[in-house]
């Protein structure tokens, strides 16, 4: 993996790690829909892709998936698994999986 997908792959979790935070803020005031930041790892990325609760927790369940808007994801680093109304799940794979399961906040 290069330096700029290294880069890319930390990014991604630090913006997954900020979605668990919007989560935790739904919680308190019973949204279904959720906005979420795109988590494409584009720090320029101003994108929100809006999820139900039990959507996100599907994304959630697996360490290397991420949800990011159309057009947002990178088929050298990762596949689409998944297609929702606004949004794309997607798969890390190979190293920049590795940083993804690494970087789980649900794994910590």
């Amino acid at each position: 993996m290069s330096a700029s997908e290294e880069r890319a792959a930390r990014n991604e979790a630090l913006f997954r790690e900020f979605n668990e935070r919007v989560e935790d803020l739904a919680d308190t005031v019973g949204a279904e829909r959720i906005r979420f930041v795109c988590e494409c790892g584009d720090l320029d990325c101003l994108k929100r892709v809006e999820l139900t609760r039990a959507a996100y927790e599907e994304v959630r369940s697996d360490p290397k998936r991420f949800a990011v808007a159309p057009g947002h994801e990178k088929p050298e680093v990762e596949r689409v698994v998944a297609r929702g109304e606004g949004y794309l799940v997607v798969e890390k794979v190979e190293a920049a999986a590795q940083v993804a399961i690494e970087h789980d906040p649900r794994s910590a």
